[in-house]
């Protein structure tokens, strides 16, 4: 029977479709990698237009990057340069402008402008590069310690950071949602930045206060590559850069910075009790400057861990854990003091500046510390 007029269109169009496969087979396999090559693809959760800019800013030369960096951050009728140079009237000038401080930046603000990260740090300024080799070869393990004022943490985390770097944020339990939100977006920003996996409410004087450091330190432990441990809080901010921290730590050469002293220490708070192995009781700081064998003594010693059993019973166990650790050479902690040590009256810490007291405060004492502003900014830095 002969074919239909629209049978026969049909077989026409199959045919057709085969010569075409049959001249597509032709095309050499190379061509197609070629063409491929050609066509970029966006990392899963990024915009087209955030791509874009990510690959703009990277194609930024080193030195433009930083200088614009420099722009966007720089605080409008101030010179910094002077100010950092000890310069009496542009200290002044600057003090003056502390009188009309900003309203702070919501934390809607950064919860919007983390949508797209790429253009966040862009327009925060942080330094997304390691700058030097010697500060790549030497990451530093951070740990904040933070529960209100979203822009002053997001001003530390932008002051310390460094893509080789890695930072863990723990956020007080009883911090509001939203304020745990802003920090969880900005810590979405950036692949070596997270949230402690665990929370503790926050209690001065009690076992709280250690709980988060401890955490802190078993999460970075799995990093592998990092040095030196800091612990900040989020109410401080660095007097040095990342480059001046690495001389400094080099020059450290593997030994711990931990305020320890016996004479002011306080026997009640050990409740009259022994501290196991006959450990010499001390009084210190929780706040350290410490190497990375010293917190793999904390996380796998059990020594350490009777000792920090011990301590959850005794009051304000922050000031003791770590200086006893520090203290007890026979323990053999590697850059641990070697004998008892008594901090200098007139600088207690090397790593931190804190005004108990003992000098001259510009501004205001809150809970017995000073809250330091440009009037001794540069009067009583690490740099002395």
């Amino acid at each position: 029977m002969a074919a239909t007029f629209p049978a026969r269109l049909f077989w026409l169009f199959v045919g057709s479709m085969m010569v075409i496969g049959m001249l597509m087979l032709n095309i050499s396999l190379a061509s197609w990698k070629n063409l491929l090559s050609t066509i970029h693809y966006l990392p899963s959760g990024l915009s087209a237009t955030s791509a874009i800019r990510k690959m703009e800013i990277e194609e930024m030369p080193e030195a433009e990057r930083l200088m614009a960096i420099a722009r966007n951050v720089q605080v409008a009728g101030v010179n910094c340069a002077a100010v950092l140079k000890g310069d009496k009237n542009q200290t002044t000038a600057a003090l003056g402008m502390t009188q009309n401080v900003s309203i702070p930046l919501s934390n809607s603000f950064y919860i919007n402008l983390t949508t797209d990260c790429a253009n966040f740090q862009q327009q925060r300024g942080y330094i997304m590069s390691s700058l030097t080799k010697e500060e790549e070869q030497f990451p530093i393990a951070y740990s904040l310690i933070v529960y209100k004022d979203a822009e002053m943490v997001e001003r530390l985390l932008r002051a310390i950071y460094r893509p080789h770097n890695v930072y863990c944020i723990h956020v007080d339990y009883k911090s509001p949602l939203e304020f745990f939100r802003t920090i969880s977006a900005i810590a979405n920003c950036f692949p070596n930045v997270f949230i402690a996996s665990k929370r503790v409410d926050v209690t001065w004087g009690t076992f709280t206060v250690l709980e988060p450091e401890l955490i802190c330190m078993e999460e970075l432990w799995r990093y592998r590559k990092w040095k030196y441990f800091i612990n900040l809080t989020g109410q401080e901010f660095p007097l040095k850069t990342n480059y001046e921290l690495v001389k400094i730590l080099t020059v450290y050469n593997g030994s711990v910075d931990v305020t320890t002293t016996v004479k002011r220490a306080n026997p009640r708070r050990w409740r009259n009790t022994v501290a196991p192995h006959g450990l010499k009781r001390v009084k210190g700081s929780v706040h350290i400057v410490v190497n990375r064998e010293f917190v793999g003594y904390i996380l796998l010693n059990d020594t350490a861990k009777q000792l920090l059993n011990w301590t959850n019973k005794t009051s304000i166990p922050d000031e003791t854990y770590f200086a006893m650790l520090n203290a007890n050479p026979q323990l053999g902690i590697k850059g641990t003091y070697k004998g008892i040590p008594e901090p200098s009256i007139k600088r207690p810490f090397i790593a931190r500046f804190k005004n108990w007291g003992d000098l001259p405060c510009a501004e205001t004492f809150v809970r017995n510390i000073c809250i330091l502003t440009t009037g001794e900014y540069f009067c009583n830095t690490l740099g002395d």
